[in-house]
């Protein structure tokens, strides 16, 4: 199995650091070579290697779902459309005090209020690491984050 330094090397040559096709593959990549999260280091190094800052490879990853990083290796979305979802989307920023784009440490997960999930007969509906769960309340929510 390649290390990080030997997988950053291969996608730079494939054009990472101008390319965000790539440096999505390479993040994957690496995060893959480490269990399934990546680590902040890794991050980091990543970062240096392909002269992003941090705190902009960190947009760029956020908007990928499947990328999970070791201080939020769990996704929330909750349905930004529907009027049945704004309880919970109330709930989680009031108690957890996070807003939607932001990781929540102390709960181990990233909070992100999505467009239509497009279940709304069965609202309303949170997706908890690419799953759906639909009829979700707060009690789903606390079942969900407390895993």
């Amino acid at each position: 199995m390649p290390d990080l330094h030997d997988t950053i090397q291969y996608y730079r040559a494939q054009g990472a650091p101008g390319d965000q096709q790539m440096l999505i593959a390479l993040v994957r990549e690496a995060q893959e070579e480490m269990g399934g999260v990546l680590s902040r280091g890794a991050l980091a190094q990543i970062a240096q290697a392909v002269g992003w800052k941090e705190n902009t490879l960190c947009a760029l990853i956020r908007r990928v779902p499947s990328i999970r990083l070791e201080d939020a290796p769990n996704r929330l979305e909750i349905c930004g459309t529907c009027k049945k979802g704004a309880a919970l989307r109330a709930y989680i920023e009031d108690r957890w005090g996070v807003r939607s784009g932001e990781s929540c440490p102390s709960g181990g997960f990233s909070y992100h209020v999505t467009p239509c999930m497009k279940n709304c007969a069965k609202g309303p509906s949170v997706r908890w690491n690419g799953q759906l769960y639909p009829q979700a309340g707060i009690g789903t929510l606390e079942e969900l984050i407390g895993k």
